[in-house]
């Protein structure tokens, strides 16, 4: 507990990652000296701990260099913290409260956790229901295009040919497994979706000028290569996306706030178990 290292180091002046340190080397009982990775004077770090801070897809010797640097980051900040207490250096008033409110803040933390379940996962009728309410969020900013692209390097008479005599790029790409190849180019193979006709390049916006959709234009020459690109729909800047483009990011905001509200009714019933008073007159 972070208590106990207060009592231990007595009052070091000391950073939030070292106040972090200093919680994982203490934990209130006296491990057996196997469990024991690192000591200094009677400050000690066990395994168990070093190994609830190692990331999970650490693997091999980056987990045993990880290991070994959360280790000696720790001797460091025992020998410097307890040198400081020999010393007289003490924390401020404002670091004990600091200090003090790390262990709350992550009690309560725990606890909203504990209590509170993570995925709120909307009815189709709430996704609905704030979809046609908010339609100012939705609106279109730019005029945008849904665009189908296929990078080469090289050009490819065969597919060229492929792609003149098809009305689906898709399909080409598609049926080619192009959309499964790594490009060079900042453009996947295959649908990108609504692009804004702004953030495009420049010979993209000229190769697709004008009104119509379905037309497959290219090859379109680059530095880099060779582009085809088909616009399959044209939407103006000021026009309501469709409820299915931004389903997931509804989705997502009703998710976040459904669980905001949810702690919020939690909060409001915690505090009534509670004696809790205010003097905000006493700030002035």
């Amino acid at each position: 507990m972070i208590k106990m290292n207060i009592q231990v180091f007595k009052k070091p002046a000391v950073s939030f990652l070292l106040i972090f340190t200093l919680m994982a080397g203490c934990n209130g009982t006296a491990p057996q000296a196997r469990d024991i990775v690192a000591k200094v004077d009677d400050a000690y770090l066990t395994r168990d701990i070093v190994i609830t801070l190692i990331p999970e897809n650490l693997n091999g010797k980056d987990r045993e260099f990880f290991m070994k640097r959360v280790i000696e980051q720790w001797i460091d900040n025992q020998t410097l913290a307890q040198k400081a207490s020999q010393e007289g250096i003490e924390l401020s008033a404002k670091d004990e409260w600091q200090l003090n409110n790390i262990e709350i803040d992550m009690l309560a933390t725990k606890y909203l956790d504990s209590k509170i379940k993570t995925n709120f996962m909307p009815t189709d009728k709430d996704i609905e229901d704030y979809y046609n309410a908010n339609p100012e969020q939705f609106k279109r900013r730019y005029d945008e295009v849904h665009l189908v692209h296929v990078y080469f390097e090289q050009l490819d008479k065969t597919i060229q040919r492929e792609i003149r005599q098809s009305k689906s790029l898709l399909d080409v790409i598609t049926k080619n497994y192009l959309d499964r190849q790594i490009n060079r180019v900042m453009e996947p193979n295959g649908d990108l979706g609504y692009l804004p006709m702004d953030q495009m390049r420049d010979k993209f916006k000229k190769a697709i000028r004008g009104t119509k959709t379905g037309v497959i234009y290219g090859p379109i020459r680059t530095d880099d290569g060779y582009h085809y690109l088909q616009v399959l729909d044209r939407q103006p800047a000021g026009s309501i996306r469709d409820l299915e483009i931004v389903r997931d990011e509804v989705i997502t905001y009703l998710k976040v706030a459904k669980r905001h509200q949810a702690i919020k009714l939690l909060k409001e019933e915690t505090r009534k178990e509670f004696s809790v008073e205010t003097f905000y007159d006493n700030i002035l």
